[in-house]
Protein backbone atom coordinates (compact mmCIF):
# COMPACT_ATOMS: atom_id res chain seq x y z
CA UNK A 1 0.00 0.00 0.00
CA UNK A 2 1.36 3.38 -1.04
CA UNK A 3 0.31 6.88 0.42
CA UNK A 4 0.77 10.73 -0.56
CA UNK A 5 -0.18 13.70 1.11
CA UNK A 6 -0.05 16.85 -0.36
CA UNK A 7 -1.24 20.54 0.07
CA UNK A 8 -2.05 22.78 -2.79
CA UNK A 9 -3.37 26.46 -3.55
CA UNK A 10 -6.54 27.22 -5.51
CA UNK A 11 -5.84 29.02 -9.26
CA UNK A 12 -9.11 30.05 -9.20
CA UNK A 13 -11.60 30.26 -6.77
CA UNK A 14 -14.06 27.18 -6.55
CA UNK A 15 -17.60 27.77 -5.72
CA UNK A 16 -19.70 24.81 -3.73
CA UNK A 17 -20.49 23.52 -7.42
CA UNK A 18 -16.92 23.06 -8.93
CA UNK A 19 -16.18 21.18 -5.43
CA UNK A 20 -18.59 19.35 -6.02
CA UNK A 21 -17.46 18.72 -9.69
CA UNK A 22 -14.13 17.91 -8.75
CA UNK A 23 -15.12 15.12 -5.73
CA UNK A 24 -17.44 13.64 -8.16
CA UNK A 25 -15.27 13.28 -10.97
CA UNK A 26 -12.15 12.16 -8.40
CA UNK A 27 -14.38 9.42 -6.28
CA UNK A 28 -15.47 7.80 -10.01
CA UNK A 29 -11.52 8.15 -10.99
CA UNK A 30 -10.32 6.41 -7.58
CA UNK A 31 -13.05 4.24 -7.59
CA UNK A 32 -11.87 2.96 -10.97
CA UNK A 33 -8.19 3.00 -9.73
CA UNK A 34 -8.82 1.46 -6.45
CA UNK A 35 -7.53 4.39 -4.93
CA UNK A 36 -8.97 5.46 -1.30
CA UNK A 37 -8.15 8.95 0.24
CA UNK A 38 -9.37 12.26 1.74
CA UNK A 39 -9.69 15.87 0.50
CA UNK A 40 -10.33 19.03 2.73
CA UNK A 41 -10.49 22.19 1.59
CA UNK A 42 -9.80 25.73 2.97
CA UNK A 43 -9.95 29.15 2.36
CA UNK A 44 -8.44 28.14 -0.95
CA UNK A 45 -6.15 25.58 -0.39
CA UNK A 46 -6.79 21.45 -0.39
CA UNK A 47 -5.29 18.66 2.22
CA UNK A 48 -5.34 15.47 0.58
CA UNK A 49 -4.33 11.83 1.24
CA UNK A 50 -4.23 9.22 -1.17
CA UNK A 51 -3.88 5.45 -1.24
CA UNK A 52 -3.75 2.54 -3.11
CA UNK A 53 -1.19 0.98 -5.67
CA UNK A 54 1.35 2.81 -6.11
CA UNK A 55 1.46 3.05 -9.74
CA UNK A 56 -2.35 4.08 -9.79
CA UNK A 57 -1.34 6.52 -6.87
CA UNK A 58 1.63 8.38 -8.78
CA UNK A 59 -1.03 8.53 -11.39
CA UNK A 60 -3.97 10.54 -9.97
CA UNK A 61 -0.93 12.83 -8.57
CA UNK A 62 0.42 13.54 -11.36
CA UNK A 63 -2.94 14.64 -13.45
CA UNK A 64 -3.11 16.40 -9.98
CA UNK A 65 0.68 18.61 -10.61
CA UNK A 66 -0.65 18.92 -14.04
CA UNK A 67 -4.16 20.40 -12.72
CA UNK A 68 -3.64 24.27 -13.95
CA UNK A 69 -6.42 24.52 -10.34
CA UNK A 70 -3.53 23.78 -8.75
CA UNK A 71 -0.76 25.51 -7.69
CA UNK A 72 1.93 25.19 -5.00
CA UNK A 73 1.73 21.50 -4.70
CA UNK A 74 3.51 20.02 -2.32
CA UNK A 75 4.26 16.66 -0.99
CA UNK A 76 3.85 16.54 2.76
CA UNK A 77 4.07 12.54 2.94
CA UNK A 78 5.15 9.61 0.87
CA UNK A 79 4.71 6.34 2.70
CA UNK A 80 5.10 3.09 0.64
CA UNK A 81 5.58 0.74 3.34
CA UNK A 82 1.54 0.55 4.70
CA UNK A 83 1.10 -3.30 4.14
CA UNK A 84 -2.43 -3.94 3.02
CA UNK A 85 -3.74 -1.64 5.85
CA UNK A 86 -5.53 1.63 4.42
CA UNK A 87 -6.18 4.46 6.95
CA UNK A 88 -8.55 5.95 3.99
CA UNK A 89 -10.20 2.34 3.19
CA UNK A 90 -13.92 2.78 3.12
CA UNK A 91 -13.75 6.34 0.92
CA UNK A 92 -13.30 6.50 -2.67
CA UNK A 93 -12.80 9.87 -1.85
CA UNK A 94 -13.99 11.46 1.73
CA UNK A 95 -14.37 15.04 1.76
CA UNK A 96 -14.44 17.99 4.32
CA UNK A 97 -14.96 21.51 3.40
CA UNK A 98 -13.58 23.32 6.96
CA UNK A 99 -16.40 25.98 6.27
CA UNK A 100 -18.74 23.67 7.10
CA UNK A 101 -17.17 21.21 9.57
CA UNK A 102 -15.68 23.58 12.03
CA UNK A 103 -15.75 21.00 14.65
CA UNK A 104 -13.67 18.66 12.36
CA UNK A 105 -10.35 20.76 12.93
CA UNK A 106 -10.92 21.37 16.84
CA UNK A 107 -8.12 21.03 18.82
CA UNK A 108 -6.02 20.94 15.86
CA UNK A 109 -5.74 24.03 14.32
CA UNK A 110 -7.42 27.44 14.64
CA UNK A 111 -8.60 28.58 11.03
CA UNK A 112 -9.85 31.65 12.35
CA UNK A 113 -6.24 32.80 13.24
CA UNK A 114 -5.19 32.38 9.48
CA UNK A 115 -3.39 29.44 9.57
CA UNK A 116 -3.21 28.16 5.96
CA UNK A 117 -3.63 24.39 5.03
CA UNK A 118 -0.38 25.20 2.57
CA UNK A 119 1.75 26.06 5.65
CA UNK A 120 1.04 22.94 7.27
CA UNK A 121 4.10 20.29 7.77
CA UNK A 122 3.99 16.76 7.75
CA UNK A 123 3.33 15.85 11.82
CA UNK A 124 0.47 18.90 11.53
CA UNK A 125 -1.31 17.56 8.13
CA UNK A 126 -1.22 13.65 10.18
CA UNK A 127 -2.70 14.89 12.93
CA UNK A 128 -5.97 16.52 10.60
CA UNK A 129 -5.88 13.81 8.66
CA UNK A 130 -6.51 11.27 11.55
CA UNK A 131 -8.73 13.46 13.24
CA UNK A 132 -11.42 13.11 10.24
CA UNK A 133 -10.77 9.16 10.19
CA UNK A 134 -11.54 9.36 14.34
CA UNK A 135 -14.96 11.16 13.58
CA UNK A 136 -16.19 10.03 10.17
CA UNK A 137 -19.40 11.72 10.84
CA UNK A 138 -18.26 14.90 10.00
CA UNK A 139 -17.77 14.13 6.94
CA UNK A 140 -19.31 13.24 3.50
CA UNK A 141 -18.10 9.88 1.85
Amino acid sequence: MFQYIYTSTETQEFSAADLKKLLLRARLRNHEANVTGILVYHDGNFLQALEGDETAVRAIFSRIEKDPRHAEVRILHSNGSLGKRRLFGDWSMAFADAHDAPLLLNGFIDLKNGVSLSALNETRALEILKACVNDPLQLSA
